[in-house]
């Protein structure tokens, strides 16, 4: 095999020429040379390293055909560009999604639904994206789309269903402005409640279109076994969840916790992280839809354990100044960017030190890696 340096490491297509253990052990060095003065753990594997994606999302293009008639096909972006390449059978996507990817195909055709283009802003499809409960086997399909209409949108979504049994819910994703986002504000629900259900552990949980939720349930499994492990939550334990999303970890802890506040801006997972904890009876556990940094400085009580999940970006300053204000005595800083991550660990390290790292496989054959890092709070000599 040709050695592939560093740098192009970077780029997806070159990690996918890797085998899996030498993908393993990059990503491994990667992270013990980001936290050289630090013991890591070893990296936990991906028990299915291809096939894992519980969501998806394919573009939409035409295909000319002849001089008057367009087929609209579904792919990916080429790398580094906006140009789609036709593709319905990702090795990284679950089998029933590349099916289901197959026959939203094949009803576009029927009802000869075209994709829209940009340039002459004709066409309707813009992305389909498509998400799949890992325990209940339920798939949720949103159609984005260039403005409001969707001809025959309820034969459209009969035909779906019939040829696709496993589809529960339809979403119509709506867009009225150009956008390099796939899921804006705007939706319809074309068919079904607009949500799927999930389980973890003995807990279930609600999933909107627009809510996060992870897409590789089998490690998200083992990243929240070992975040809560780590976190080592007793009966007396005050925890703030930041970034909680629909409430995963946030429930999770609960269950081993005195109380969990859980904040997160977006208010699409707060309103289906407030239902997931009716669902399950669970009381000692309050949702807050609030900007993270202004709700954790205006937070005066005592803190156990901050567990902090932030975007790819990372934390802000603001942010971490508000945590070193309100002073938790152990903070569990997960990150799916660890450059970001060790650059947040710089400011707080002024009054925590690093006490284990726990990098995780979430997304074989790509670049990306997970990692979990407990820091406590400096004793004062």
């Amino acid at each position: 095999m040709k050695k592939i340096n560093e740098e192009q490491l970077y780029n997806n297509t070159s990690y996918e020429k890797l085998t899996y253990p030498q993908q393993l052990a990059h990503k491994q060095t990667f992270v013990e040379r980001l936290f050289k003065d630090f013991k890591v753990n070893p990296i936990i594997i991906n028990p299915n390293p291809k096939h894992y994606r519980h969501k998806a999302v394919l573009s939409a293009v035409n295909k000319k055909v002849s001089d008057k008639l367009y087929k609209i096909q579904l792919g990916l972006y080429k790398e580094g560009t906006r140009n789609v390449v036709p593709n319905l059978n990702h090795f990284l996507h679950d089998p029933m999604i590349n099916a289901c990817f197959q026959v939203i195909e094949e009803v576009f055709h029927q009802f000869k639904i075209r994709a829209y283009h940009p340039n002459d802003r004709h066409g309707i499809i813009k992305h389909v994206m498509i998400k799949k409960s890992f325990y209940y086997q339920e798939l949720m399909v949103v159609i984005v789309t260039m403005g409001n209409l969707l001809p025959n949108a309820k034969d459209l979504c009969k035909a779906l269903v019939t040829k696709c049994p496993h589809i529960t819910t339809i979403v119509q994703n709506i867009h009225d402005k150009e956008s390099h986002l796939v899921i804006l504000d705007k939706e319809k629900v074309l068919y079904g409640d607009g949500f799927i259900k999930d389980r973890i552990e003995d807990l279930d949980f609600r999933i909107s279109a627009k809510a996060f939720y992870q897409v590789n349930p089998r490690q998200m499994f083992n990243l929240y076994d070992k975040t809560l492990k780590i976190a080592k939550l007793s009966h007396n334990s005050e925890v703030i969840d930041a970034y909680c999303g629909i409430g995963t970890i946030s429930l999770l802890a609960a269950k081993q916790a005195k109380h969990v506040t859980a904040i997160d801006i977006n208010a699409a997972s707060i309103k289906d992280a407030i239902f997931n904890k009716k669902m399950n009876k669970i009381e000692n556990v309050d949702f807050i839809n609030a900007d993270v940094e202004d709700y954790i400085l205006g937070y005066n009580k005592k803190v156990d354990v901050l567990i902090m999940d932030p975007t790819r970006e990372g934390a802000s300053e603001k942010f971490l100044q508000a945590v070193l204000k309100l002073a938790p005595q152990k903070i569990v800083y997960i990150s799916c960017e660890p450059h970001s991550q060790i650059r947040d660990i710089r400011i707080l390290s002024k009054n925590y030190q690093i006490k284990e790292i726990q990098p995780v496989d979430m997304f074989s054959y790509t670049t990306h890696v997970e990692n979990i890092v407990l820091l406590e709070k400096k004793r004062v000599k």
